[in-house]
């Protein structure tokens, strides 16, 4: 459950990385790898993403789409995948997409929905803890 209205994010936050390593020995399609960058907006803008890259190693709308609604419902608070993670009042932002690259075989939906998620949350911690971005590395799981 969210509360209040949206906020605006204090102050841009460029170079945001996220990247899911492959499951070796697995698998499980657990690879990919974006940046983006989130720039504040002036009050009344609803947040977007837009999409300011070549991907590697084509551009994929399917995975767009997916890195796209994981980055929407993280600044909205309504990702109910993990409700323990979600804040308590949205947040708006403008995101721009500067990198995104993915594999043909070891690539899903469901890991760019995930890691949109963890590029908004390393955005909103170098906010408030006033530092730069530091690469998020993980690989996430395909289980709920």
């Amino acid at each position: 459950m969210t509360t209040g209205p949206a906020i605006g994010l204090a102050r841009p936050v460029r170079g945001v990385k996220v990247h899911s390593r492959q499951t070796l020995g697995a698998c499980a399609p657990t690879y990919r790898k974006v940046e983006l960058d989130f720039e504040p907006l002036p009050s009344g803008v609803d947040s977007s993403i837009t999409f300011a890259c070549t991907a590697s190693p084509e551009r994929a709308p399917e995975y767009e789409e997916s890195l796209a609604a994981g980055v929407l419902r993280e600044l909205a608070a309504t990702d109910a995948e993990n409700p323990e993670a979600r804040r308590s009042a949205p947040v708006k932002a403008r995101v721009i997409v500067r990198a995104m690259s993915w594999h043909w075989v070891d690539t899903c939906e469901t890991v760019f929905v995930r890691l949109g998620a963890l590029a908004v949350r390393e955005a909103l911690c170098c906010v408030a803890e006033d530092r730069e971005p530091q690469l998020v590395e993980t690989r996430v799981g395909l289980s709920s």
